[in-house]
């Protein structure tokens, strides 16, 4: 079994392993890991397995130097916070994992729209970009949260990066059920880039994917 997960983490072109690790972070490990020492360290494990799988998109040699920064830093920071945790660590954290999601999910795309038959696979990407987007706005309400206080959200019951998660992927999908409410003008600035994103991306999407299998298949 495990042979098997590692070769699927190997494989370059795919992108399960990557799939399945954020799908559990995202809506497993984030929403139910609590603040304690098993949670926090549980917390880590999962957060090094999503930034090293990203790495094996990204690791050619120019970029392996900028590729480290990105997992060596975040995951620095995040066991520093085991024993201390102040607000510019999760600050700098935040800030880290956005740009690696940007990075990631740029990278990601590239090869999900390169030339070739629509499989799989390429589906696979999309949606990874797509949860990456999620998860990178998820942030930016968490890192506003931080700098603005406690007052730039309304509703909120912790200050916990599971609240600002179910936010912002409430607002993608445009579901807003209305019990979260942003205050401050840059997270309501933000929220609505999102919820256009969350309907423009599936729509450009589709419409690219179709047309890319169109026109490979007249020039086979």
């Amino acid at each position: 079994m495990f042979e098997k997960l590692y070769k699927i983490w190997k494989a370059r072109q795919n992108f399960s392993f990557l799939l399945i690790i954020l799908v559990i972070y995202m809506f497993v490990i984030i929403p139910m890991v609590n603040e304690r020492l098993m949670g926090k360290l549980l917390f880590t494990g999962f957060y090094f397995l999503f930034l090293s799988t990203g790495i094996q998109f990204l690791d050619k040699k120019r970029t392996l130097p900028i590729s480290l920064i990105f997992v060596g830093a975040p995951l620095t920071i995040l066991i520093s916070q085991i024993t201390t945790n102040t607000t510019w660590q999760t600050a700098a954290l935040d800030l880290f994992v956005i740009m690696y999601c940007i990075w990631l999910g740029s990278i990601i795309l590239k090869r999900t729209f390169s030339r070739g038959h629509i499989t799989l696979n390429r589906v696979q990407g999309a949606v990874i970009v797509y949860l990456l987007s999620g998860f990178a706005f998820a942030l930016l309400y968490h890192s506003i949260y931080l700098i603005a206080g406690p007052s730039s959200f309304k509703g909120l019951i912790t200050s916990q990066r599971t609240e600002f998660m179910y936010f912002s992927l409430t607002t993608l999908t445009t579901l807003g059920y209305g019990d979260l409410t942003p205050i401050n003008v840059f997270a309501r600035s933000l929220t609505s880039l999102e919820a256009l994103y969350g309907q423009l991306y599936p729509a450009i999407l589709i419409a690219r994917l179709v047309s890319m299998e169109i026109a490979t298949n007249r020039e086979a």
